[in-house]
Formats: C-alpha cells, structure tokens, sequence
C-alpha cells in the first residue's frame, strides 16, 4: 500500500512512503532439510549429504525482530532473525552460520552456509555446511 503525502505549505512537494506488512510468523514450522557437509581435512577429506525432518519454533517476535529454535534429530539451535521491510525475506544468524529464508504465505524456503562451533580445534576449522529448508507452518 502507497501512502501519498503533500506538503501543503506551498512547496509543491510530495513523496511516496511504502507502507510495510511485517508478517507475524506461525509458532511451529516443520518440513525437511537437506545438507551437504565437507571435512576439508588435507588427510582425509570427506564429504557427507544428509536429509532430515526439521522443526523451527517461534520464541518471540517484535516486528521484524525474530528469536526461534532449529532443531532436527541431530542438531538443536538457538537462532535470531529479521524480517525484511517488505515482509518477504528472514535473515537469519546462529553461532556458527547464516541463513535467509524467503516468507511465503504458510511456507519458509531457504538456504545458508556454516562452520561446525564445537570440538577440536582442528574439526572447527576444516568442517563446513550448506543447508537448504523447505518448511511449512503447522
């Protein structure tokens, strides 16, 4: 929705002001996640695929300002987002990696890229993900 706003202070000026829906997202997402990682070892490189059932829960949400848990069988994290002006993108950030879902209706599609953040020294450095999320609102 465009507002139209005139200065009526005999300036003759006007200018458009976008009128912004920020989504209230669902509390419960589910669906799938499909991951491909890499142990970039010089030794002993190695690459895994996997696909999960996922759950995203709303924690809280102020606006744009979104906190939620990712969770899959093997992998549970606290995740922070912001939802874009538009309402039609979520940028998401966790201790280890980063995200953007696309919002669409009862659906949050997306992708993102991270490190593992735990263990040694070694397996933080050389171990690295992508992610892809199809998930639908319960």
């Amino acid at each position: 929705m465009k507002l139209i706003i005139g200065l009526a202070l005999g300036l003759g000026l006007s200018f458009h002001v976008n009128a912004q829906g920020i989504p209230t997202l669902a509390k419960v997402y589910s669906g799938n996640t499909t991951e491909t990682s890499i142990n970039a070892s010089k030794k002993n490189p190695k690459t895994q695929n996997h696909n999960v059932t996922a759950t995203l829960t709303v924690i809280k949400q102020d606006g744009p300002h979104v906190e939620f848990i990712y969770q899959n069988p093997n992998y549970k994290a606290y995740e922070i987002g912001t939802i874009s002006p538009d309402g039609k993108k979520l940028q998401i950030a966790y201790k280890g990696g980063s995200g953007v879902y696309d919002i669409s209706d009862n659906k949050l599609t997306g992708c993102g890229a991270g490190r593992v953040n735990e263990g040694p020294f070694a397996q933080w450095v050389n171990t690295y993900y992508a992610w892809c999320d199809d998930l639908t609102a319960k």
